[in-house]
């Protein structure tokens, strides 16, 4: 039974040893997001809106990660609370990779928009990754993102950062 033991223990100490940190950069460019539902409700205050929407995002050049695996597409349900598209936006999103494995999470981002809100707002972020399957059962983590966005001319683009142990 002792012998048992210390090579369970030796065994998690090895896994724990070898556990690393992954980073994984996705890069979605412009025309390869598109909005495929959004609805927008305005309020009693000029300028207010409460706005739900799903952006799907499939990269054309996505690059391996240090699993070795592409993204082949992300999805992002968002809520956003403007006031002439500054404000905050919350989420959650799941990416799948060309393994089938998928990662999910939520974020959370501060949006910016010019006085001329005709022109394109960034908005800028942080997102829990909560879950996963196929080699990301058991992932954990966090991101950060910087995204560039116009929902009138369906358009959005940007990076997400992923740092992750598995």
């Amino acid at each position: 039974m002792k012998k048992i033991l210390t090579i369970l223990v030796f065994m998690y100490g090895l896994n724990v040893a070898y556990t690393k940190e992954c980073i994984s950069k996705r890069i979605s460019k412009t025309g390869e997001s598109k909005y495929t539902e959004q609805y927008s409700i305005e309020t009693n205050i000029t300028g207010h809106k409460l706005r739900v929407f799903t952006l799907v995002s499939a990269p054309k050049s996505s690059k391996k990660n240090c699993d070795g695996l592409k993204v082949t597409e992300s999805v992002f349900w968002g809520m956003s609370n403007y006031i002439n598209k500054n404000g905050n936006v919350t989420g959650n999103w799941l990416t799948t990779y060309d393994d089938g494995s998928t990662m999910y999470g939520t974020f959370t981002g501060t949006s910016q928009t010019p006085k001329d809100t005709n022109q394109d707002s960034i908005s800028v972020g942080s997102s829990v990754i909560t879950g996963g399957t196929g080699i990301y059962t058991n992932v954990k983590g966090y991101g950060i993102t910087k995204t560039s966005f116009n929902p009138e001319k369906n358009y959005s683009s940007g990076e997400q950062t992923l740092y992750f142990t598995k």
